[in-house]
C-alpha cells in the first residue's frame, strides 16, 4: 500500500477563528476541496466543510457578520504524512471521517486527504466486479423541482442530510446541485436570494450504468472530478444516485459482515480469492498472500490456480466439498508456490456468496513449512 504523502493534495483552504463565514466561503471556493481547516497561532482548532457553511446558512447566520469562532467546529482527526493508506481506511471505516488534514513530521499541516484519495487508494481488486452499482442504489435520489428558490434548496439538503439533489421536472433530469454550488452561488457577485435550482442545476457530464460494477464506478471516481453520478438505466432515465461514500460504505460494510470484502489488504491472513467454477481462476490476493505463495499480482491474477497444486485436481475436490458445507477448518496441503517451490500449509476455506451470485472461494494460509513430508 502506499503511504499518506503518496496520494495527498498539497493546497489546503485555511482559515482564522476570526474569518467571517462570507470570507470563510469564499476561500473554500477558491480552494475546492470541500473544507478549509481553521488554524489559531498554527495549531489546528477545526474544520469547516462546504456543508456546514450551508448548514449554518439554513439556522439563520448572517455570513458577513457572524465569525467562525462565533459557531460550533470539532476537531478533526489529522494524520501523519508517513500514514500507511491502509490504516487510514481503517480510521475511515472506524469513524466515518470523510476529510482529513494531513501533518508532517514537525506537526505542521502538509495537506489534505478526501473520500477521493482514499477510494484511489484501495487496491484495485476484482473482487469488485461482483458488486453491482444497482446493488447500491435501493430508492429514488433526493429531488427538488426547478421552480423552487435558493433557500428551500439549502433546507431541503440540510433536513435530508445531503450533500447533493438532483432537478428534476416530473420525470425528465434538469442537472445537480451540490453543497459546492449553494456556496458558490452564495458568495459570487450574482448571488441572489431568488436564484431559482433551474438556474443553479448542473447537468452532469457523467452518468454510470445501473449495470455497471463496483470496479468500473471506483474507476470512473478516480479518473474524474466527480464525488457524485446520477445513476441511469438503459433508457438513459435517472434512477439514482452514486457517491464515493457509497462505495466506501460498500467496502466497509462486506469487511465487516463476511470474508466476500472488497478491500483484500482488510485480511490480516495471507489470503487468495479464486474461482469455484472449473477453471479456478485467481480472482484476487492481498500482499501477504502474494509473498506467501511467491507470486506477482500482475501474472497470477486471472489465471487458474490449478499449477499452485502438487495435485491439480484437489482443487475440484476442495470446490465440490464446499458446495455441500460451506467452509473447510483446517486442512494440511501440499502447494507449490510460483517459484516452484514445494510447501506444506495449513488452509482454510470458505464458499463465499455474493450480491451478483457469483460465488468465490476464499483461501487463507496459516503456518508454512519446507517440504511435503507433514503432508503425507
Amino acid at each position: 500500500m502506499s503511504l499518506v504523502r503518496d496520494c495527498m493534495f498539497p493546497n489546503v483552504a485555511t482559515l482564522s477563528p476570526g474569518t467571517t463565514l462570507f470570507e470563510a466561503g469564499r476561500s473554500m471556493v477558491r480552494q475546492a476541496p470541500g473544507f478549509a481547516i481553521v488554524l489559531d497561532n498554527m495549531a489546528i482548532v477545526g474544520l469547516v466543510t462546504d456543508y456546514d457553511f450551508i448548514k449554518w446558512i439554513v439556522e439563520g447566520h448572517d455570513p458577513e457578520q457572524v465569525k467562525i469562532l462565533d459557531l460550533p467546529i470539532s476537531p478533526p482527526q489529522t494524520v501523519n504524512e508517513a500514514t500507511d493508506c491502509q490504516d487510514l481506511l481503517k480510521i475511515y471505516y472506524k469513524r466515518r471521517f470523510r476529510r482529513f488534514p494531513v501533518l508532517n513530521d514537525d506537526d505542521i499541516l502538509s495537506g489534505g486527504i478526501t473520500e477521493k484519495q482514499i477510494l484511489a487508494a484501495l487496491p484495485r481488486s476484482n473482487l469488485m466486479a461482483h458488486y453491482l452499482v444497482d446493488d447500491m442504489v435501493v430508492s429514488k435520489p433526493p429531488a427538488v423541482p426547478p421552480d423552487m428558490n435558493y433557500m428551500e434548496v439549502a433546507k431541503r439538503m440540510v433536513s435530508w442530510h445531503r450533500g447533493c439533489v438532483l432537478v428534476m421536472d416530473g420525470e425528465s433530469y434538469i442537472g445537480m446541485i451540490t453543497e459546492g454550488d449553494l456556496l458558490r452561488f452564495r458568495v459570487g457577485s450574482s448571488w441572489s436570494s431568488n436564484l431559482l435550482a433551474s438556474e443553479m442545476a448542473t447537468k452532469a457530464s457523467t452518468t454510470i450504468s445501473q449495470e455497471a460494477d463496483l470496479l468500473q464506478a471506483r474507476d470512473l471516481f478516480v479518473l474524474t472530478k466527480h464525488r457524485r453520478m446520477p445513476v441511469v438505466n438503459q433508457k438513459g432515465q435517472v434512477m439514482g444516485l452514486l457517491t464515493q461514500t457509497d462505495i466506501l460504505r460498500q467496502v466497509a460494510d462486506s469487511a465487516r459482515s463476511h470474508q466476500a470484502v472488497l478491500n483484500p489488504e482488510d485480511i490480516t491472513e495471507p489470503a487468495i480469492w479464486f474461482n469455484p467454477d472449473d477453471d479456478h481462476e485467481i480472482l484476487a490476493m492481498n500482499e501477504k498472500g502474494a509473498a506467501a505463495l511467491e507470486l506477482d499480482p500482475e501474472v497470477w491474477i486471472g489465471r487458474s490456480i490449478s499449477s499452485l497444486a502438487v495435485d491439480p485436481t484437489v482443487w475440484q475436490a476442495i470446490s465440490t466439498l464446499l458446495l455441500s458445507c460451506g467452509t473447510i477448518d483446517s486442512i494440511n496441503l501440499p502447494v507449490l508456490t510460483g517459484a516452484g517451490n514445494s510447501l506444506c500449509v495449513s488452509c482454510r476455506f470458505s464458499l463465499i456468496h455474493t450480491p451478483t451470485g457469483a460465488d468465490r472461494i476464499f483461501w487463507t494460509i496459516g503456518t508454512m513449512e519446507s517440504g511435503r513430508q507433514s503432508c503425507n
